[in-house]
């Protein structure tokens, strides 16, 4: 016969499992239902946040090489949440915070239901979309018909940014459409969060077609607009449409401002067409329009490398300090005016249509997330003035001839550079490498700094960087050409699952296989993730016997789905670390350095995870 002390512990075991059945019951409800593929650390059905059984120093003791430490550590996802917890306090305060992000979400929706107005809803739809909880924003929306609302056009202009933001095209389609059959009529923040979307998927072309429908439709395209366009042109290094951008704000008594201007120039810059940016400035200061320090830097960087004699480019670099030194003394002035929808490629019409709703608020933004940004800006600014000024200085002018040369062929005809798809792409192929070459390949190389030091560290080793945006591949080639590392350096722009295509990457090339900083996943339900099945699979085939799969990350969500999705691929990889550890915290001393870096100095993210796995 059980004792009272035990039975009212197994009718509190009950009710516990029965709350946290209905916890995940509530999970689907609220519109952000999860499949196991797609979980993120915190939001695998409420199995970890309600068990509360195990301590962090039991799951270390428990996980040893005994079937019970296997499945202690383990669950129907991989690696267990708690037990991943259990290794890093980063990856245990990530979980808190997504826990509590995911409450706060299902009690405003709550409450939105009992207070039943759109502009209620309009703000929860803008906030979940803002902090890219798509699921949530998704059930926002459409509890507005529910409640017995309609919808207006800052519902579906919010709805538009939440799905652009996690880069959902196809939904952002979807909801336009749905705007337009519901005979809402769209204001110039919605065209102009459509035009983004477009732009971020590489359809610069239809998002021409939007403004110019935009224009037909009596909306006029406002500075935003015509900036979502430039800025996209920069990525894809699309000249052509970038003037003919700048021409039609000209032509619709919209002359572009310093930041239009700064697109246009780092594109021409990007494409190394110096005497046509020189020629750009000059107009524009005629016209009283401010030319930004990093103006200066993109065309500092174009003239170092096309023109030997340095007369052009050390003016760009004393200038750029000039402005820098300016923006410093104006910044308090200048920080809500310029940039807030750039950084961090982010879409934020927040700040807009809060002032179309009436909003005092829009007055305080930016964040301090963009105030961070411009920080950042300024810091990368500096930097490549250095760098080409001791370019000038420390290459003898025979050498930088001979760079010229070189350049002046620009980065799609050089031998070490192969630009992918775009209807256009190129049939060369990239140089190959020596037969038994020691080749180290870097996935997501970004701005170029780390591949490039890597490269002239040690000019045996044969590295190949594969980016997806086209500006990014230009400007680390060009980095490449200052350092003297082209001959061991080779670039190839494009989806990695396209550049470790077997025609591109033989099988068994590579002794190491780098993913430095990849983009997390946008929002929960994503599939646009880089590091799952298919491209462990590619990494597996070019990777020589033995040879190492090293991923770093500072997002300890990203790194807790990767730690689950190595462990699936368990008869492909195994990890280096004691213990079968599956990720180290911290990355080592002599890794390098990245842009990256930067970020760190100056902001306030202080978790980094190392993943090192030895191909099987």
């Amino acid at each position: 016969m059980e004792t009272n002390d035990h039975a009212s512990r197994r009718r509190a075991k009950k009710k516990s499992k029965k709350r946290a059945a209905t916890r995940e019951t509530a999970n689907e409800r609220e519109g952000v239902k999860r499949t196991k593929s797609h979980a993120r650390p915190g939001d695998d059905d409420g199995r970890e946040a309600t068990t509360g059984t195990r301590t962090g120093d039991e799951t270390k003791r428990l996980a040893g090489t005994d079937k019970d430490a296997r499945d202690a550590r383990e669950d129907a996802d991989g690696l267990s949440t708690s037990y991943l917890a259990s290794l890093d306090e980063g990856m245990k305060r990530s979980i808190k915070s997504f826990r509590k992000r995911a409450r706060d979400a299902q009690t405003l929706l709550k409450r939105a239901m009992k207070v039943k107005d759109v502009k209620f809803f309009n703000r929860l739809v803008k906030d979940f979309g803002n902090d890219k909880q798509y699921g949530f924003a998704k059930e926002a929306f459409e509890r507005i018909a529910r409640s017995g609302l309609t919808p207006n056009v800052y519902s579906y202009t919010n709805m538009l940014n939440a799905a652009t933001r996690v880069s959902e095209v196809g939904q952002m389609r979807k909801i336009w459409k749905e705007m337009r059959d519901a005979g809402v009529e769209p204001n110039e923040v919605a065209y102009t969060v459509l035009v983004k979307g477009e732009c971020q998927a590489g359809n610069i072309d239809r998002a021409r077609e939007i403004v110019r429908e935009m224009i037909d439709g009596g909306v006029e395209p406002n500075q935003r607009t015509y900036g979502t366009l430039l800025r996209n042109c920069v990525r894809y290094g699309d000249v052509e449409n970038a003037a003919k951008f700048v021409q039609t704000m000209r032509e619709r008594s919209s002359p572009p401002d310093a930041t239009a201007c700064e697109y246009y120039i780092k594109t021409m810059c990007g494409e190394l067409m110096v005497q046509q940016t020189l020629s750009f400035i000059r107009d524009v200061k005629r016209d009283g329009i401010e030319v930004t320090a990093q103006s200066y830097v993109a065309l500092a960087t174009a003239a170092s490398l096309v023109m030997p004699a340095e007369e052009i480019a050390m003016k760009a670099c004393e200038d750029a300090r000039a402005k820098l030194d300016a923006d410093v003394r104006d910044a308090p002035g200048t920080a809500n005016s310029r940039y807030d929808d750039d950084y961090g490629d982010g879409c934020d019409d927040d700040y807009r249509i809060r002032a179309h709703e009436g909003d005092d608020s829009a007055a305080d933004v930016p964040s301090k997330s963009v105030q961070l940004f411009l920080q950042l800006r300024a810091q990368d600014a500096l930097r490549e003035i250095e760098a080409v000024e001791s370019y000038i200085t420390d290459i003898p002018l025979k050498r930088r001839v001979q760079i010229a040369e070189l350049a002046a062929k620009g980065g799609e005809q050089a031998t070490n550079v192969r630009i992918l798809g775009g209807g256009g792409e190129s049939d060369k192929t990239v140089d190959a490498a020596d037969a038994g070459a020691d080749v180290r390949i870097e996935i997501c190389s970004g701005h170029g700094d780390w591949i490039t030091r890597r490269a002239k560290l040690d000019p045996k080793i044969q590295w190949i960087g594969i980016e997806m945006r086209r500006n990014r591949v230009l400007l680390t080639w060009m980095k490449a050409l200052r350092l003297g590392v082209e001959k061991n350096l080779r670039l190839v722009c494009g989806m990695a699952h396209d550049a470790l295509d077997v025609c591109r990457a033989p099988p068994g090339s590579a002794t190491e296989v780098y993913v430095n900083y990849p983009d997390p996943p946008e929002w929960v339900g994503s599939s646009q993730v880089l590091v799952q099945d298919t491209f462990l699979r590619d990494v597996h085939r070019v990777l020589k016997p033995g040879g190492h799969l090293i991923c770093v990350t500072d997002d300890s969500a990203y790194a807790m789905r990767m730690c689950r999705e190595l462990r699936k691929a368990r008869s492909l990889f195994e990890t280096t670390e004691p213990e079968g550890k599956p990720f180290a915290s911290g990355v080592p001393e002599d890794y390098g350095a990245s842009y990256f870096d930067s970020m760190w100095t100056l902001g306030n993210q202080r978790d980094r995870y190392t993943l090192r796995y030895v191909k099987i």
